[in-house]
């Protein structure tokens, strides 16, 4: 049997997939829908009682999936999507308790998501205290918002008010979602973990802009938004996931280009403890969270793991700075011809479509007499070609040994 429940400052999930802050729930149909398609929690559309902040745009969501086929499989958008546009009394007296009755009724967590400016303090109290009383049982505030980040990150001073102001009057779990562009990164998260946070949520997406070259116009709205980058986000939101769990202890909810299971997985295997999900499905559909959580127990089974904490931050502890890494190296100043590593190539896998010999640009790989040959004395061992051939035909070998140096997977033997 396979249990993928996770417990997170004593509130527990059925699975560790949430919908992230965004349109996908807002109110209580909206939230059955996310039921129906096998959320392990909810997190709704960030609200907030400022009226400048609610102003939507029309239209707000612009795909760039006709401008490049790169961009369409990364589910790429640029997006000008604000807070909900309901007014916060109707949100707190209809919205809420519905969504909660919803949630408790299927067993699953509902966090709602919400801001104010960043020195009204009594809002962010009332607020906090409203959203517990109608049926939250987490808050998530989101500091990373694009229409107020700005004011938040330039003073951590005046969100450690506000962390301090709810820890006050709040009796549920709260956490901040941050932006990937928060510095310092550390000495925020270790101020708030020490004013009472619960939990930290990583990352909402950048902000960018994107230009129609042919109509010589931004694309959809003249104006910088949020970005949704999709997967391509996903390395730079978890690398500094694993700055916080290298640093602070702290539950870390992973958010990021997460479209599959192995996308969540990366983020469990750094230590997250939950991972949000919302670009995916909206390219993809709401079908996305049960393919996710379907592909994840799939993976278990097959590495036989019986719980989520059984391998959760198993890779985290394998991280090192690369300071580190710099210090073990064998061949720290090694040159051509003296570089250790040389590329092999498997000619029966090779089908001479030359992707190595284009790419190398230390010349060592050229076509000579219908083979990919290797002038060895010119490789700087970068491994480059190894991870750019499309038919896996090359590997890195020890020039004087033979011994294979890297496959194009897992860990370069160097560094294991």
């Amino acid at each position: 049997m396979v249990d993928v429940a996770v417990e997170l400052a004593g509130v527990f999930f059925k699975n560790p997939v949430l919908s992230a802050a965004s349109e996908l729930v807002f109110d209580g149909p909206s939230a059955k829908k996310m039921v129906k398609a096998g959320v392990g929690g909810i997190v709704t559309k960030t609200f907030t009682t400022s009226p400048e902040f609610r102003i939507r745009l029309r239209p707000y969501q612009f795909p760039l999936a006709r401008f490049d086929s790169a961009l369409k499989k990364s589910g790429s958008f640029h997006s000008l999507a604000s807070p909900h546009v309901q007014k916060m009394n109707l949100v707190m007296g209809e919205n809420i308790p519905e969504m909660a009755h919803i949630c408790k009724d299927n067993k699953i967590p509902l966090i709602v998501s919400f801001y104010e400016r960043p020195h009204d303090l009594t809002s962010w109290k009332r607020v906090a205290k409203g959203f517990e009383r109608a049926g939250a049982e987490m808050l998530e505030l989101n500091f990373s918002s694009p229409t107020m980040k700005g004011e938040l990150e330039k003073s951590l001073g005046s969100s450690f008010k506000i962390i301090e102001s709810i820890e006050k009057f709040s009796h549920i779990p709260f956490g901040i979602k941050i932006s990937p562009m928060m510095e310092p990164l550390i000495d925020a998260v270790k101020g708030w973990k020490e004013r009472g946070i619960s939990f930290i949520t990583a990352h909402n997406a950048p902000s960018g802009i994107y230009i129609d070259v042919e109509a010589e116009v931004p694309h959809g709205a003249p104006a910088i938004g949020g970005y949704l980058i999709g997967r391509p986000f996903l390395p730079i939101s978890l690398a500094r996931v694993v700055q916080i769990l290298k640093t602070i202890e702290i539950p870390v909810v992973g958010v990021g280009g997460i479209f599959t299971g192995k996308d969540a997985l990366q983020y469990l295997l750094c230590g997250s403890s939950l991972v949000q999900v919302a670009t995916a499905a909206y390219i993809e559909g709401t079908g996305v969270f049960k393919k996710i959580n379907q592909e994840i127990i799939f993976w278990m089974r097959r590495k036989r793991y019986s719980s989520i904490s059984e391998f959760r931050g198993k890779v985290l502890q394998k991280i090192v700075p690369s300071a580190e890494l710099k210090m073990k190296e064998r061949f720290p100043y090694a040159l051509p011809p003296e570089s250790p590593y040389i590329p092999k190539i498997d000619h029966r896998r090779c089908i001479i479509c030359q992707t190595c010999c284009r790419s190398c640009f230390y010349e060592v790989l050229h076509l000579k007499k219908g083979k990919i040959g290797v002038e060895k004395d010119r490789c700087w061992s970068c491994g480059l070609c190894v991870g750019i051939c499309p038919e896996k035909a090359i590997t890195l070998v020890d020039k004087k040994t033979g011994k294979i140096i890297w496959k194009g997977h897992g860990l370069a033997l160097p560094f294991s």
